[in-house]
């Protein structure tokens, strides 16, 4: 029978113990070099992510400048051919006669009226978009450069609608004055006189000026009866 010394021993262990610091030793790097990679993964895929957000923002703006442009060229086409009307104020007056003032149903929807006063057959006038419904009637005006003045303008015509057209009377009536823009000075002067302004917003015509007009304690306004 053969004995193990004690200083054999010790040397067994020791020899043990060094192989099992080298395997932790290595487990450990391993482990490092996985958490690194995996750092390194998420660092480029956050960096990817970051790029493709830049990218898809930088490409929204493109789009947003270039209908921008397309639209401020199309209105201006519109301008030149006289056709503001038929392009830019009738169809966004129906759309927002219905979505924005709920006037459903519309009895009339002209453009381009000619009216003479029952009352004084020699007075003519004429208006480029009316929409009327049994309880509402809008008129709108169109202006390829609206001016301060053309305020006053629109509110004159509302001042006289009913002599032209006394079937409506005791409707409300409300006015409206459109342009493919239109300055801070001429809305003000709208606003000043209950006329709404519409103009090109960010995808769409818009009601600039619905907020102060309807923000008056009367809720949307009524018009003038």
């Amino acid at each position: 029978m053969s004995y193990v010394t004690t200083e054999e021993r010790v040397d067994r262990l020791e020899a043990v113990f060094g192989q099992f610091m080298t395997e932790m030793a290595l487990l450990n790097k391993r482990a490092d070099e996985r958490n690194k990679a995996a750092e390194e993964r998420n660092r480029l895929a956050e960096e990817r992510m970051s790029q493709f957000e830049n990218e898809m923002r930088a490409f929204k703006d493109e789009m947003r400048q270039s209908k921008r442009e397309l639209d401020k060229k199309w209105g201006d086409l519109a301008n030149k051919m006289g056709t503001i009307v038929e392009d830019i104020l009738a169809p966004n007056l129906r759309r927002l006669a219905r979505e924005h003032f709920g006037l459903e149903p519309v009895e009339l929807f002209a453009t381009r009226l000619a009216r003479s006063c029952p009352a004084q057959p020699a007075r003519q006038a004429e208006y480029d978009v009316l929409v009327v419904s049994p309880t509402v009637v809008i008129l709108g005006e169109a202006r390829s450069t609206p001016r301060p003045q053309d305020a006053e303008e629109v509110a004159e015509k509302l001042r006289t609608f009913f002599e032209f057209f006394p079937e409506y009377r005791g409707r409300r009536l409300l006015g409206l004055l459109g342009s493919w823009a239109m300055s801070e000075t001429v809305v003000t002067a709208l606003t000043a006189r209950g006329v709404y302004a519409m103009c090109m917003g960010e995808d769409t015509m818009e009601l600039v000026n619905a907020a102060a007009l309807e923000g008056r304690g009367k809720g949307k306004p009524k018009g003038r009866k």
